[in-house]
């Protein structure tokens, strides 16, 4: 069984700053419903909320890819490599959605 690996400081700073939007949103929301806005504005505001997890959560799986690339050494030794094959991978992911 291996350690678990945490995130660098850069990374998780990062992750933070994407939830604390996201929370904002969320709040933001809240208030909406409260005020009785009308629906398609608290959709769109919900839409820009899923978008913000969505890639926060994109952007958590290449921290765990790039993680796991580096670990197990090969293409990792190159880190030019692993950078291309981690835009690659979050090309795919934006699409995906």
């Amino acid at each position: 069984m291996t350690a678990p690996r945490t995130l660098a400081t850069e990374r998780k700073a990062e992750l933070m700053h994407r939830l604390r939007r996201a929370e904002g949103q969320v709040r933001g929301l809240q208030k909406l419903l409260e005020e009785g806005a009308d629906c398609a504005k608290i959709a769109q505001q919900l839409l820009a909320t899923r978008h913000a997890l969505d890639s926060t959560y994109v952007r958590l799986n290449l921290s765990l890819a790039e993680q796991e690339l580096t670990a197990c050494g090969g293409a990792a030794a190159d880190p030019q490599a692993v950078s291309e094959v981690l835009g690659r991978l979050q090309d795919k992911l934006g699409r995906s959605r």
